[in-house]
């Protein structure tokens, strides 16, 4: 690990264990239990407790490396790793954008099948089950079986 790579998961490590902290504190402004189990704070505060300790331990593994000098390698992503990563924050913001408008099946079903070919998988019958089955399983599941109220679009799929 070079000194830039330390530095790196320093800053990044101790970014997501003051959110998990942050998460913790405001998770229990809610109540951890009511009359029938667990309350709406209980699982928010011990997914950022865990979250918190998860983070401890990087850090402590972070601390016990010695940081490499010599030759250091980039940063940042280039060339193939760069799209990469392009792709996937592309996947992240677009669906959000166009869901009212696709909805949640058609809309999920593209950034799914979008993210897959990003992570590298070339298989085209394997991009669209994985597709298909996110987009259309994952509305299944919401809507039938939890009764979350989903977007269906102008489409009506």
């Amino acid at each position: 690990m070079t000194v830039a790579m330390r530095l790196g998961w320093l800053v990044a490590t101790l970014v997501m264990l003051v959110i998990c902290l942050v998460t913790a504190y405001e998770s229990t402004l809610l109540a951890l239990f009511d009359r029938l189990g667990p309350g709406p704070g209980f699982f928010p505060f011990w997914l950022a407790a865990l979250g918190a300790v998860l983070c401890l331990a990087i850090l402590a593994q972070v601390f016990r490396t010695v940081p490499e000098t010599g030759n250091a390698a980039p940063i940042f992503p280039r060339g193939s790793d760069l799209a990469a990563v392009i792709a996937v924050l592309a996947c992240l913001v677009i669906p959000p954008l166009l869901m009212d408008f696709l909805g949640y099946r058609l809309a999920m079903t593209i950034f799914a099948a979008v993210l897959v070919a990003a992570l590298g998988e070339r298989r085209i019958w394997a991009i669209a089950l994985f597709a298909v089955v996110a987009g259309f399983g994952t509305f299944h599941v919401f809507n039938n079986w939890l009764d979350v109220i989903l977007p269906v679009g102008v489409f009506g799929i």
